[in-house]
């Protein structure tokens, strides 16, 4: 009786050594597509003549401020976890013993305090939108920085090593900071036209809270 045998073939999913998949391809257009809406939000004359536009065009130049601010705000929160779980790291180093720990965190503290004002309580809010794809570039951007595998190899890394990243997020930190606080203030300019057409009588309340 004649044997059949498994044919092996490659498979057709396999990228070539040094390409990128789909998905890398898909997220990198994402990303271009995200800076430039970014790129366009923050221009100088984004705000200009608000008083000639319709109240629909205020309302989704105000949500795509907020989608915005939301992918920062989400980038943050993971930076800064990132932050917390390094700079423990070389304490526990310290603690155990390690000089070059110890001397790490002497100099970190004015390696980073240039870190500028943080948010100020009364512009905390609770975001309206849920962290929608077209903001995601936000997140993929502290990825660059530090992935997850930085944390998962951290025990592995130098001091020297470990600190620089901790500088490199931090820059990254503020630089996220700026971003929102600008984004926050042109949602505060676009809600005041907004509250500005309702007192005048020009638009209804459903308009001026976004229903």
């Amino acid at each position: 009786m004649r044997e059949v045998g498994l044919e092996v073939t490659s498979s057709p999913a396999e990228e070539p050594s040094g390409g990128t998949s789909d998905q890398e391809d898909t997220d990198m257009a994402t990303d271009d597509v995200g800076r430039r809406r970014l790129d366009r939000v923050l221009d100088v004359d984004y705000l200009v003549a608000l008083s000639d536009r319709s109240t629909d065009d205020i309302r989704r130049m105000r949500d795509e401020c907020e989608e915005e601010e939301s992918g920062i705000s989400y980038a943050r929160r993971l930076l800064q976890g990132k932050l917390d779980i390094l700079r423990a790291e070389l304490v526990r180093r310290r603690e155990a013993g390690s000089e070059g720990a110890a001397s790490v965190l002497e100099s970190l503290p004015s390696l980073l305090s240039d870190d500028g004002p943080t948010t100020a309580p009364a512009r905390a809010r609770v975001p309206r939108f849920l962290v929608p794809p077209s903001v995601q570039h936000h997140r993929r951007a502290v990825e660059r920085v530090a992935d997850d595998d930085v944390l998962a190899t951290m025990g592995m890394r130098e001091d020297e090593e470990l600190a620089e990243i901790v500088v490199s997020l931090s820059s990254k930190e503020r630089e996220l900071s700026d971003l929102r606080r600008s984004l926050l203030d042109r949602v505060d300019r676009l809600q005041d036209e907004l509250a500005s057409r309702y007192k005048l009588g020009t638009a209804d309340v459903a308009e001026l809270l976004g229903g």
